[in-house]
């Protein structure tokens, strides 16, 4: 879609197409943007919330695609700007 907001580790924002979803945030990370290497998107999802702010966000991930919701375009970007920033600081720490 025109309007889908990539971000560089391989995640999709965009606005929910079906009844009830809001924003959506979704995709797999890729390995050099994360710098490890996901068994799956459940495993993924956990890793998130483990070091991640996630207040006010609803999950649903399959095993190869990741899945959160939100009920804002706004906590959408600010969510996926948090996981980048977490890598991008990862990143920076390994180099």
């Amino acid at each position: 879609m025109v309007n889908d907001i990539k971000l560089s580790i391989g995640l999709t924002i965009y606005k929910g197409d079906w009844e009830g979803s809001q924003w959506t945030i979704t995709g797999y990370p890729k390995k050099d943007m994360s710098i490890k290497d996901f068994e799956s998107a459940y495993d993924f999802e956990d890793f998130v919330k483990k070091h991640i702010n996630c207040n006010g966000i609803e999950f649903d991930s399959e095993f190869c695609q990741f899945f959160a919701y939100t009920k804002t375009k706004a906590s959408a970007i600010a969510f996926g700007n948090r996981i980048e920033k977490y890598f991008d600081k990862v990143r920076k720490s390994l180099s």
